[in-house]
């Protein structure tokens, strides 16, 4: 399909109104692909705090590029595996604003602006049963539609009950 075969795992940290429309910021403690920065030459490495990992080490950091995402988070929910499925985009926002956004969380770890694809901000921390999302990303937004709908098709034939969140083709 094109996909970027890497993925990365991401916390969801909080997010606000930003002219007009809700944008998440998603971090993870650690380190993403290069390709989700753009490219090794727009990553850079920074120690990680020693509250988090007092032996040291350091990230593989940067701002997320803008593009077509499917996200997806899997949990545990009455002895059953489940997995909400859904869009969005990862967007660019001015310096100052992702200063800023960095500055109210961790500087030194990943981030990505991100903006859901028909889930508001209230009715996903509604199913909020994992603080972690798994992100892909498609070169368009019709690839990443195909590939939503083949994630869902294989969870479900592995068993895992599966929950399309917000704007999904069918």
């Amino acid at each position: 399909m094109g996909l970027d075969p890497a993925t990365t795992l991401h916390d969801v940290r909080w997010g606000e109104e930003y002219e007009g429309r809700f944008v998440w910021v998603f971090e993870i403690s650690g380190s993403v692909p290069a390709s989700h920065n753009g490219g090794y030459d727009k990553s850079y490495s920074m120690r990680q705090p020693s509250m988090f990992f007092p032996l040291g080490g350091g990230t593989l950091s940067g701002v997320s590029k803008p593009g077509e995402i499917v996200w997806s988070r899997v949990f545990l929910k009455d002895g059953r595996l489940h997995v909400d499925l859904g869009r969005a985009s990862a967007i660019d926002l001015p310096e100052e604003e992702t200063r800023r956004r960095l500055d109210a969380t961790n500087h030194q770890w990943p981030i990505m602006h991100a903006v859901l694809h028909g889930v508001t901000r209230d009715q996903f921390m509604a199913r909020h049963r994992a603080n972690h999302l798994n992100v892909a990303y498609a070169p368009d937004a019709e690839t990443a539609d195909k590939a939503l709908r083949a994630k869902a098709a294989l969870f479900a034939e592995l068993g895992v009950e599966v929950h399309l969140c917000g704007d999904v083709p069918l």
